[in-house]
């Protein structure tokens, strides 16, 4: 009788998870900038940025995604472009920068920001990169709650891999 069960369970358990549908990327191509492999889960959405080129993302995991580009001519070097990005944000209550690193994306040089600050009463945790591109200046910006900062911070990262300048 108990192998019975466990047989039941197991066959269960299979058809389950091979029912499990993994929605697939989603390539976007900007203009003829770049392409960034957006996850299946995620849609299309509207002021989450000011003038982004990619607005994507999934109210019901809370997490979002924003790319934008920013002409080489507007900014006297890279680090001017770091500093203004940053500066969008810094001024948040209980802003902090919870770890920088240099960064190359796909050959592209750039910085990576981990931050956390409030939004209204919840915490923050977002992702900020910038790419230093042979055809404009890039910015990545990727966020979560708090809570699941750990839960996404690997999706986040994987997408940012994905990221190529055309």
């Amino acid at each position: 009788m108990k192998s019975k069960i466990a047989m039941l369970a197991l066959a269960v358990t299979t058809l389950v998870s091979c029912n499990q549908k993994v929605a697939p990327t989603q390539n976007v191509k900007v203009q003829d900038l770049y392409t960034i492999e957006v996850p299946g889960t995620f849609a299309a959405m509207q002021e989450l940025y000011p003038n982004a080129d990619i607005q994507y993302g999934n109210t019901f995991k809370q997490m979002y995604l924003v790319t934008t580009h920013e002409d080489k001519s507007k900014t006297a070097n890279f680090d001017e472009y770091v500093t203004k990005s940053l500066a969008g944000y810094n001024k948040r209550p209980n802003y902090e920068i919870i770890n920088q690193e240099d960064v190359r994306i796909n050959g592209i040089a750039g910085k990576r920001y981990e931050l956390q600050m409030s939004q209204d009463k919840d915490m923050m945790y977002m992702i900020q990169v910038m790419l230093d591109g042979k055809k404009a200046n890039y910015q990545y910006i990727t966020w979560t709650t708090g809570e699941n900062r750990q839960a996404q911070k690997d999706n986040f990262l994987n997408t940012l891999a994905s990221f190529k300048e055309q």
